[in-house]
């Protein structure tokens, strides 16, 4: 199953052929992971060009983003705390079907295709630095790692599974290699080509590739004018590398682990490097992924697909078959708030009766026997002194394969040391929490994992989501006009003013999520949104600096508003908005749909990543205006052609048109502010037409053939 989609009438109506329904909600991938590229946008270090000694470990525990470039080679692998159930220690590497950018790969197909690599840097197991000789079989080379595939669940409810699980025909793959020393050609760099207003193809026609004289393309699905298609532009050459497969496993199902063993979230690997040949002085292993896309043909469904996750990857000397435990406490999963609703909230609303009385941690002893462990925690504010602190005694935590995760209360579930939080007039507050779990003494073979950070901040905003979107959220209809409202609710302690809206929208293939809807506000209704007190029209999906952040959509007028209100959306078109889904949250309850007369509530588990920001006036002069310019679309109603005139000053680089289920079914490039299309391939029907600029849209409009 590639997807997610949860088909709902009520909350306890099971899953049913949506041609039958009048909505549903509907959870997918990401086709572009925004904290990659974040990472992306920074600068890198460079790999070390020195090979590494052993022990080599990684449990990707003390970073995010791009792999530890001190140990590892590329940047393809995802390292984070959110996208695995239950690993053996917090943070993992996760393999997907996204690359380097965070975007799908440009040649992700619904075949098996190569996705990402996660490549060690070179090692020296030539020679036994702690013996001080050459490295030999019987120094006994052991590699473990633990994997899981994605796609599973704690609680075995269908619509909380955490990621897509890989197919039977998908895999995970480790190799062992080394560099020859030759250059060699590697591959292709690819440049897009668009399809000109005449080009039309079918599977099975060819086109001589522009780029690269004497070379065809040839078509494996049908093609239209406007269409983009990625053909080979330049030879690439490199480092010449010889690779050999040791180890794979087809894509499986997490829920079949559990179903043998409850405590198997994760399954660890054992690898003997007992052949002389790989005692080399530039060893290297990789792990490598293959994925498969699917499209269910829902404009905006293709996504982020076959997710892998690998933890704890460990290579030394002096290791057998049995040394499959590591004597490690640790952190499973980062900490919670220490608010009782919102993950963040505005410090000007911020009272003593928002605080929850305890936190929820998730640690581990990965050891074979029980270690005595000590738990603290304190809670500082930035710029000020210790506002709580909390120490209990030494506990033992016994192994986790005999006796599951470290539950103890007083370290698992340790209750607030403070009932309030020291007061000011300032506009914002950070508080640091710093939660430490570790071993008596110094028997931890890694201290990394053994400490959490939360920082619990207050600026200018309501957020139930914690930041990071693991899928996305979007709604349908099958109703021949749909009309789809989403709401989100927040509560005020005093009287405020609403000044902007913060939505976190994902990318997806082809950009097919940029459609129109209107922003709403309304009042409460007995925690149903009730009378409409704003709406702001003609707004689309956008990606702040580069896919990286939440969009601030600022209120043309801001508003006050008081106790609860809502937030939300409306849309009359059945594209997928794609809203960021973070599902390590739970806001069940605070947010609503309604796609006929009656607002339901939603059972899935998560939040839709979208945020209220009220209090004192904005400055952000700074900030470019996403405003819609207007067009002129003559003649309309057409039959046969219509021209698109932008006014003065005003350009654009694409032209897509949408009909009225919100389906792409044509695009064009742009040259000048005037364009003319033909309309042949078009049915009679209304006809929606949006111009966009480097992914911005700039202009919309409405045409009708008859």
């Amino acid at each position: 199953m590639k997807k997610l989609s949860v088909i709902i009438l009520s909350a306890i109506l099971p899953l049913l052929c949506i041609t039958t329904l009048q909505a549903q909600e509907v959870l997918t991938g990401l086709t572009v992971n925004k904290q990659v590229a974040r990472e992306a946008a920074k600068a890198r270090p460079a790999p070390s060009r020195n090979a590494l000694h052993l022990p080599f470990t990684d449990d990707f525990s003390n970073y995010t983003g791009y792999p530890n470039p001190a140990l590892w080679q590329d940047c393809y692998a995802y390292v984070n705390r959110t996208f695995a159930i239950q690993p053996p220690t917090m943070g993992v590497a996760t393999l997907d079907a996204l690359d380097e950018n965070g975007r799908v790969y440009a040649n992700a197909t619904n075949d098996p295709f190569r996705a990402d690599n996660l490549t060690s840097l070179p090692l020296r197991l030539d020679y036994n630095f702690a013996l001080n000789r050459d490295m030999r079989v019987g120094d006994s080379l052991y590699l473990s790692f633990y994997y899981q595939p994605a796609g599973g669940t704690q609680t075995g409810t269908e619509w909380e599974r955490l990621g897509n699980t890989p197919e039977g025909y998908d895999s995970l793959v480790l190799e062992f290699g080394y560099a020859t020393g030759n250059i060699v050609f590697i591959g292709y760099e690819y440049c897009d080509y668009f399809l000109g207003e005449d080009e039309m193809y079918v599977a099975g026609d060819t086109l001589l590739n522009p780029f690269i004289p004497g070379q065809d393309y040839v078509f494996d699905a049908p093609a239209f004018p406007g269409q983009c298609i990625p053909l080979p532009c330049d030879s690439l050459f490199g480092e010449e590398m010889v690779w050999e497969h040791i180890w794979s496993t087809p894509g499986q199902r997490l829920d079949d682990w559990n179903a043998e063993n409850p405590l198997c979230y994760f399954k660890q690997v054992m690898i003997p490097i007992n052949d002389a040949r790989w005692l080399i002085n530039n060893f290297q292993f990789r792990f490598r992924n293959y994925a498969s896309l699917e499209d269910n043909h829902i404009t905006g469904w293709a996504s982020n697909v076959d997710q892998w996750n690998i933890d704890y990857v460990r290579l030394d000397v002096n290791r057998t078959w049995s040394d499959t435990t590591q004597n490690d406490v640790a952190f499973v999963m980062p900490t919670t708030t220490i608010l009782r609703d919102y993950q963040y909230m505005p410090w000007s609303q911020y009272r003593d009766s928002e605080l929850g009385d305890h936190f929820e941690n998730v640690l581990v002893n990965l050891s074979n026997t029980p270690k005595n462990s000590d738990y603290t925690y304190n809670v500082r504010k930035q710029g000020g002194g210790l506002v709580a602190s909390y120490t209990t005694n030494n506990l033992n935590a016994y192994p986790y394969w005999t006796h599951g995760l470290h539950a103890e209360p007083q370290h698992a579930s340790p209750v607030f040391e403070f009932s309030s939080l020291p007061a000011d007039n300032a506009d914002s507050a950070t508080f640091i929490i710093t939660h430490v779990f570790q071993e008596v003494g110094s028997g931890s073979m890694n201290r990394s994992n053994d400490t959490c950070i939360f920082y619990q901040n207050f600026h200018n905003y309501f957020a139930y989501d914690d930041g990071t979107a693991e899928a996305g959220y979007s709604l349908l209809s099958n109703m021949t006009y749909p009309q789809s409202y989403f709401a989100m609710q927040f509560h005020l302690n005093q009287p405020d003013t609403l000044r902007a809206v913060r939505m976190w929208f994902n990318s997806v293939a082809e950009d097919a999520n940029i459609a129109n809807f209107t922003l709403m506000v309304w009042d409460d209704d007995n925690g149903d949104p009730g009378d409409e007190i704003y709406s702001m029209p003609g707004q689309v999906p956008c990606h702040a600096q580069q896919f990286e952040d939440f969009v601030t959509y600022y209120l043309d007028n801001p508003i006050p508003v008081e106790g609860t209100f809502h937030v939300g959306f409306f849309q009359n078109h059945n594209v997928q908005l794609n809203l960021g889904f973070d599902q390590n949250t739970d806001a069940r309850g605070k947010w609503k749909y309604k796609t006929t007369s009656e607002w339901n509530e939603s059972f899935l588990k998560g939040t839709p990543m979208i945020r209220a920001v009220v209090g004192k006036e904005i400055d952000h002069s700074n900030v470019a205006e996403n405003q819609l310019v207007q067009c002129d679309i003559y003649p309309n109603p057409a039959t046969d052609f219509i021209h698109i005139q932008l006014p003065e000053n005003s350009s654009a680089s694409l032209c897509r048109i949408f009909d009225v289920t919100g389906a792409l079914v044509y695009q064009q490039t742009m040259n000048t502010s005037l364009t003319t299309v033909s309309l042949s391939a078009l049915k009679s029907g209304i006809y929606f037409i949006q111009l966009s600029d480097n992914q911005k849209i700039i202009a919309s409009g409405k045409f009708v053939k008859p």
